[in-house]
């Protein structure tokens, strides 16, 4: 029979949409001890998985929970995806990945005082924020953006090459004025955290200012087609386009189209005329790199509610053949 699992430590990577929480954990998996074997449980709004397929390429073992939040309608799924991801790997440590709209309180709730309080060592929460968000209100009054700040022991500015003078001054008042105060106030570029946060510890004094946030709170999916599928909630909504085995984009097509959304968020792989690739980009700011062929094309990509198009039609218009 196999040894029981006890205290595993876990972190919560957290931050609103687009802030760089992939990026963070791809880096902090590079820094991973190579005797330690890391499992990722990443949550995406959309219901189309990406971030599994970004993971895996750099060696972790991953469980996705698409389509949701983990704090409300996904809280099942959530235990049990905990549950075969620990069975299967019998990781050395376990990074969760929230969405950027979810709020973390129930989460850390059902990981601290739920079924995993023996099996999990809930560790210091890592909040990244992108500081020229804090000029807008749309975020500073968006209760789930509060909340993530509220609840991180460590709170780390990240974009900094991006932020100006004001943006910097916001920040360091936000970090300060939370209380209890942070065990950790640090600055960043590219998502690049010390795998020493990880083990500094939990504060369980911190308290949510909107505990309720998503109380009553439904996830309304989208009618979709076998190739597209939808998700609307909390004045965003996400369009998930899976392709079939053999589809092939022109990448001077995909690349204009992409570049030219007024999108939130969006993440994709791609099987182009340049070869695969994966496309990540938040904020009007695109990064491209290669990766090992997927079994198929896909792209989850984010934007307000109030923004509409027929992105699908757009994007089958850069399909060769």
């Amino acid at each position: 029979m196999a040894e029981q699992l006890r205290n595993i430590p876990t972190n919560l990577i957290m931050g609103f949409l687009g802030v760089g929480k992939t990026t963070a954990i791809l880096d902090l998996l590079k820094q991973k001890p190579k005797n330690e074997s890391w499992a990722v449980l990443v949550n995406e709004f959309g219901k189309v998985g990406i971030d599994g397929a970004i993971f895996s390429a750099a060696g972790a073992t991953v469980k996705e929970i698409a389509g949701g939040c983990l704090c409300c309608a996904l809280a099942v799924p959530f235990q049990v995806a905990i549950n075969r991801l620990l069975k299967e790997a019998r990781p050395d440590r376990l990074l969760i990945e929230p969405t950027g709209l979810g709020h973390p309180k129930k989460v850390l709730d059902m990981l601290v005082h739920g079924a995993f309080k023996d099996v999990l060592d809930i560790r210091a929460s890592i909040c990244l924020i992108d500081p020229e968000k804090l000029k807008d209100q749309r975020y500073t009054s968006h209760e789930n953006f509060i909340d993530q700040i509220a609840l991180s022991d460590v709170l780390v500015a990240n974009k900094m090459d991006r932020a100006d003078s004001v943006a910097i001054q916001l920040f360091q008042q936000w970090a300060t004025k939370s209380q209890p105060g942070k065990v950790l106030i640090a600055q960043t570029t590219q998502g690049q955290l010390d795998v020493a946060w990880l083990d500094l510890n939990r504060s369980a004094n911190r308290k949510a200012a909107f505990p309720d946030r998503h109380k009553d709170m439904l996830f309304t999916p989208a009618d979709h087609s076998h190739e597209q599928l939808n998700n609307s909630a909390d004045g965003y909504q996400s369009f998930g386009y899976v392709f079939p085995a053999n589809s092939c984009f022109d990448y001077t097509q995909l690349n204009s189209l992409l570049s030219h959304l007024k999108a939130e968020r969006i993440k994709g792989v791609f099987c182009t005329n340049q070869g695969w690739l994966i496309v990540n980009s938040a904020d009007g700011v695109m990064y491209k790199y290669a990766t090992q062929p997927s079994l198929n094309s896909r792209v989850e990509i984010i934007i307000q509610k109030n923004i509409a198009r027929d992105i699908g039609k757009a994007l089958n218009q850069c399909l060769l053949g």
